[in-house]
């Protein structure tokens, strides 16, 4: 199977709540105007890792004073980062003011980190990063869930969304093959918890057999995560 890291933005508005100018005002507090992509789309960077370049992957208004924003890694000039070195920075702006995540490292090839999305969690807007990598046989793709709570900005959970073996895997092979997708999906709202049950459906193949099963996994306020099944925690 595929997997395609370049996924399609959430979250765009036609007809955006805050000034055109409103990110690139922002951005420019905290990054520096990088030289064109091969794409035109604009580059940033920061002082502190000069030649390593960020694009802006995600601007999602929430309302008339709340937006999100999130900066994707893309990699240095000289392809020297390393192989699983794509970051995230995560930004939810309030008027002025600013609560950050930035460094997150997601599972990018050579500084690439992936993409984003917004998604919405109860009563709350979160942000999802979306990275893999297929490598000597193996191919995997994971989601990585983020959210405000309070003044921090909270990683809840890591959902390993695909795997596979099948390139190390032969069936004439005494080996068990897995080829495994894992949807997530947000449950409704209950009244006095902080966020909503996540909700998991693996279905295909994980060590040889057929799988099709769900969980419902509740918050949990005091580690500030999902617990994901162990059994879908698959490690090359």
């Amino acid at each position: 199977m595929k997997i395609a890291l370049t996924l399609a933005l959430a979250g765009f508005f036609s007809a955006p709540l805050y000034a055109d100018d409103t990110p690139a005002r922002f951005l420019s507090e905290h990054y520096q105007p990088a030289p064109v992509g091969e794409q035109g789309a604009p580059q940033w960077q920061k002082a502190d890792t000069p030649g390593f370049v960020y694009r802006l992957c995600l601007d999602k208004p929430l309302d008339a004073q709340q937006r999100i924003l999130v900066m994707c890694g893309e990699g240095d000039n000289d392809h020297s980062a390393g192989a699983n070195s794509g970051y995230f920075d995560i930004w939810y702006l309030n008027g002025d003011k600013a609560v950050s995540l930035t460094g997150e490292q997601g599972a990018g090839r050579y500084g690439q980190s992936g993409d984003v999305q917004a998604v919405r969690m109860g009563d709350r807007w979160g942000v999802v990063t979306q990275s893999g990598y297929s490598l000597q046989g193996f191919t995997q793709a994971f989601e990585r869930y983020y959210v405000r709570l309070g003044d921090s900005i909270v990683s809840v959970a890591t959902v390993t969304t695909y795997s596979d073996n099948l390139g190390y895997c032969e069936p004439a092979q005494d080996c068990k093959q897995d080829e495994l997708n894992v949807n997530v999906k947000f449950g409704v709202m209950q009244p006095g918890k902080l966020l909503p049950d996540m909700k998991l459906t693996a279905k295909g193949r994980l060590e040889g057999e057929t799988i099709n099963k769900s969980w419902s996994l509740p918050f949990d306020e005091k580690t500030q995560r999902y617990a994901i099944p162990e059994k879908l925690n698959i490690r090359y």
